[in-house]
């Protein structure tokens, strides 16, 4: 080539290379785990669901409960700073709700809140079917990855 540079194309070959063998070693790493929305989600048992929260997460990342079954959720924050867990434009019965950290729902509103290293527990009855997303709601942690899907059978 006349004006290239010597090993301009030997450069560019192994970048080439370089990239192909990080997208064949990505997508050969052995991840048997489902991640994502596609995880498998968690059910209440005997009216009872934990949560867990950490930098940047909940586990499990989906919830089925049922249509007019009490149930209590515990929000338990593994993480090193305050999480919450809201759903919003589900109606609910709120019968109990006992965050920690300070947090206080609306009438009707589904949050609980939990300080680093503890826990908060709401208690209440989902009244209408259909899918609704789970997420902290303190400023960007939605965003960092702290969402999830619950659904209403």
């Amino acid at each position: 080539m006349v004006g290239a540079l010597p090993g301009a194309s030997h450069i560019w070959l192994l970048f080439a290379v370089g990239a192909l063998s990080a997208v064949l070693w990505t997508a050969c790493s052995g991840d048997s785990e489902p991640a994502g929305p596609t995880a498998t989600p968690a059910s209440a048992i005997d009216g009872e669901l934990t949560v867990i929260a950490s930098e940047w997460g909940f586990g499990p990342e989906g919830i089925i409960l049922q249509q007019g079954e009490e149930v209590r959720i515990t929000l338990q924050n593994d993480g090193a700073i305050i999480h919450n867990l809201k759903v919003s434009g589900l109606e609910v019965d709120v019968i109990a709700d006992m965050s920690s950290g300070g947090f206080s729902a609306d009438e009707g509103e589904l949050l609980v809140g939990a300080d680093s290293k503890d826990i908060g527990t709401i208690t209440f009855v989902p009244l209408e079917p259909g899918e609704y997303a789970f997420y902290c709601s303190i400023g960007s942690h939605r965003q960092l990855g702290m969402e999830g899907s619950l659904i209403v059978e």
